[in-house]
């Protein structure tokens, strides 16, 4: 007799564990759905309302995330090229604007190559669309240290060069 109450009492505690977690997981279920429930409406009813005082509410509401970072949007400029009394050509191109004094435009993408033209701050320049496929790190006097790409700029002078991506941007901006 005791051998069939040493049977009878394991699978009598393991009915009564399971029930136990059963009813813990309807419980558990139940009270997140309420709570979803009250943080829904709680959400529906802030963004109704602008009271900034409402501190009681146990439920703190999640920040709005920010927008997506908008592109800035870059002028197009339209210059014409005579070739000839006869062909013109008008191209679009973009601006930018050169962000280190006295830069130099050379005839080709690297340092070695001739000065076409020295920039001024804050110079208008208009990217071409041609830029080289490596960039190239330069370490800069305020030891700040820069890899990328040269791109070719138009100025307004009429000149095309190629000058380092790093000191022209699409904002006006100083580069120490």
């Amino acid at each position: 007799m005791s051998k069939n109450k040493k049977g009878v009492l394991p699978s009598l505690e393991i009915i009564i564990i399971l029930v136990f977690f059963l009813s813990f997981i309807i419980w558990a279920v139940s009270k997140c759905g309420a709570t979803k429930m009250q943080y829904n409406t709680e959400n529906s009813d802030s963004e109704a309302s602008t009271d900034a005082d409402d501190t009681d509410s146990i439920y703190f509401s999640m920040p709005k995330p920010l927008p997506p970072k908008e592109e800035p949007i870059i002028e197009p400029v339209t210059t014409t090229t005579r070739v000839g009394n006869e062909t013109v050509r008008t191209e679009i191109l973009s601006r930018l604007y050169v962000n280190m004094n006295d830069l130099n435009m050379r005839t080709g993408p690297h340092l070695d190559s001739s000065i076409v033209q020295k920039l001024k701050l804050d110079e208008e320049v208009y990217f071409t669309g041609e830029y080289t496929d490596s960039t190239q790190q330069i370490s800069l006097p305020n030891k700040e240290i820069v890899n990328e790409p040269w791109v070719q700029v138009k100025s307004k002078k009429g000149k095309v060069g190629w000058v380092y991506g790093a000191f022209v941007d699409y904002r006006k901006k100083k580069r120490e």
